[in-house]
């Protein structure tokens, strides 16, 4: 079954102006996503849109219509709008366009209001049905909208195969009104060979695609509402590197923790002006403060960084001086000349000056590179708290795979996506487990995702996500493994096939990213979102870097949003980094990926605008280095 379609409008005046931050709105998509929520396990839902309207009934009505009658979404949540005062009219817009209405999920709304506090009663909520999508009007605060929508959630997957009169799924639904729908893999498959049957019966396969295209920016939605688990560990800062940081980080000492030098050159008393000096001796790194005393009329040689002794109150540098005596021995300066008056504190750094005791050096969530772990050694730390990364494992599907260095085999060809997968994962900071290769038989592929969910948290595959009749791993999620699929298309070139899934697997969520099989979509897709996904569970909140870039050659433009591989290249001269194409960017020909560094963002086609020439400016998404060290 492919999963409900939700869309979330916010009815606001002061959400929209930006007073306040909505909060019902992330708070419904949590609900309904989220299988860690009871209203989540019920409904599996898929975000197709989400929006957020002042309290005009023209623009309310608008993104009704459009979400009905054009995005054709399961069910729409509003929230928001429902009360007693002039501006509330979510539903009188409601009533207006509906064609059906459902008084009983009001009234199930309206009594678990009460229950909760007798103010419910002021609610004037409309349920209802355009077209094959139901509307259902929540209230305007967190804790309201949860309270409702659970009030109604286990009837809306039955309300929804009703409306699109789905028969089959409605008996399903009266069989298993008293079970758990949110029972993911608690249980044991004792049956394989049954569910090969009915995966391998190609004359009942979808010749249409069950599940909706959204849009680049809904997948990526999905996959930035994915959260950190919170887990972390103590390592020592040697072995930090490329690492996030759990907790804001302070410093344990002063740095410096004495005044120290600037130059090389002589500690002095500024008000001693200028003129003849008496040499004391030396000061090098690692000296005790206080062990030599300075009078009027004396100086100490001091290198740089070293202590300045307590007296002094300025650093004069060797170039400003003269040499007047040396010892008799001619090995040490008895006198110098101070040729430049000094100021106070000149060329002394103060105590703590570059950094105080118990001051914030690192922000929660900053990945530790060279430098960073620079500065906690500097500021005497050795051991940090840092997120846990997700354990990533890698599967590679399909009969036609084998293993690279193989004698060749007839009809096969040699499996490059793991590999480059694996690569472009090392090279971000994240290690993975190679899973190795199943071939496209439903019990050999439940079995290689059943093994791969015992070790890992992110299953990452390449294949059978299409639409052949050998692309079974969609409905092996959701038949086996009771899975969320909360997308199965992207309006996107190469990859729309990409899916990404959820699952619960020994009492622990488990992340599931399908890629397509052919070399060029697997790596588009992946730096898409294979390295979002893991920054977000790894707790690291950096975006790739996008940049704009002149074309050098012509592009014609597909109807999809395109991700075209190019190599960027500076010049001193230019407004705007050049883009060179890395030539034919079908997405079989990993050719067209070798020394590329950016993705350019090409728009999709419309009827004014069918290609792109040379000169024009498009958004080019850096790649090839540690985007998630930005």
């Amino acid at each position: 079954m492919p999963p409900i379609t939700f869309a979330i409008l916010t009815v606001s005046d002061s959400c929209f102006s930006g007073d306040n931050k909505d909060k019902s709105g992330p708070e419904l998509v949590r609900l309904v996503t989220n299988e860690q929520t009871e209203t989540g396990k019920i409904l599996k839902g898929l975000i197709v849109n989400t929006a957020i309207v002042p309290d005009e009934q023209n623009m309310i009505r608008d993104i009704l219509l459009e979400w009905t009658d054009t995005l054709k979404a399961n069910v729409i949540l509003t929230t928001g709008g429902t009360g007693f005062t002039k501006r509330d009219n979510t539903p009188e817009v409601t009533k207006e366009i509906i064609e059906k209405e459902a008084p009983g999920l009001v009234t199930a709304i309206l009594m678990a209001g009460i229950k909760i506090t007798p103010l419910a009663m002021l609610s004037r909520a409309v349920c209802g049905i355009r077209g094959e999508t139901l509307i259902i009007n929540l209230p305007g605060s967190p804790k309201a909208v949860k309270e409702c929508l659970e009030a109604v959630a286990e009837v809306i997957p039955h309300a929804v195969d009703l409306i699109l009169q789905k028969e089959t799924q409605v008996n399903t639904t009266h069989k298993n009104s008293d079970s758990n729908r949110g029972d993911c893999c608690h249980k044991d498959v004792s049956n394989v060979s049954s569910i090969s049957i009915q995966l391998n019966d190609v004359t009942e396969r979808d010749r249409q695609s069950p599940y909706p295209m959204i849009s680049m920016d809904t997948a990526e939605e999905i996959i930035n509402n994915v959260e950190y688990n919170g887990e972390t560990e103590r390592i020592h800062v040697a072995d930090a590197f490329g690492r996030i940081l759990a907790d804001d980080t302070y410093s344990s000492c002063n740095l410096p923790p004495f005044r120290a030098s600037i130059k090389d050159g002589y500690a002095v008393l500024a008000s001693d002006g200028k003129g003849r000096r008496r040499v004391l001796g030396g000061v090098d790194a690692g000296y005790t403060p206080g062990s030599v005393k300075l009078f009027s009329g004396s100086c100490v040689r001091i290198n740089t960084g070293a202590p300045v002794p307590d007296e002094a109150t300025a650093v004069v540098q060797v170039e400003d001086t003269r040499l007047l005596k040396k010892t008799v021995d001619g090995t040490e300066e008895e006198e110098i000349e101070i040729l430049l008056s000094p100021s106070e504190g000149q060329d002394i750094r103060p105590i703590g000056s570059d950094i105080e005791s118990g001051s914030l050096i690192l922000k929660a969530c900053t990945k530790i590179g060279a430098a960073e772990a620079g500065i906690l050694a500097a500021t005497g730390i050795s051991k940090v708290n840092v997120t846990k990364p997700p354990l990533v494992g890698i599967l590679s599907t399909g009969n036609e795979l084998q293993t690279a260095g193989d004698p060749p085999k007839p009809g096969h060809i040699y499996d490059s996506n793991k590999v480059t997968l694996t690569m472009m994962l090392k090279e971000n900071g994240y290690g993975s487990k190679d899973l190795g290769i199943a071939i496209d038989k439903p019990d050999v592929m439940v079995n290689a995702v059943k093994n791969a969910l015992e070790t890992v948290d992110v299953l990452i595959t390449s294949g059978s996500v299409s639409m052949g009749d050998k692309d079974l791993l969609k409905p092996i999620l959701q038949k086996y493994f009771a899975a969320t699929i909360h997308f199965g298309r992207v309006n996107m070139k190469p990859g729309k096939p990409t899916t990404f899934a959820t699952c619960i697997y020994k009492d622990k969520m488990r992340y599931i990213l399908s890629l397509p099989g052919n070399p060029v979509s697997a790596m588009v897709t992946a730096h898409l979102f294979a390295l979002p996904l893991l920054n977000r569970l790894s707790g690291n909140p950096s975006k790739p870097v996008v940049i704009k870039a002149e074309l050098t050659s012509s592009y014609n433009l597909d109807p999809r949003p395109e991700y075209a591989r190019a190599i960027i290249q500076w010049n001193a001269s230019d407004i705007y980094p050049k883009a060179f194409s890395t030539g034919n960017q079908i997405s079989s020909k990993l050719l067209s990926c070798k020394n590329a560094n950016a993705l350019l963002m090409l728009p999709g086609r419309t009827p004014e605008q069918s290609k792109l020439e040379p000169g024009e400016i498009v958004p080019a998404m850096l790649i090839g280095l540690d985007q998630s060290a930005r």
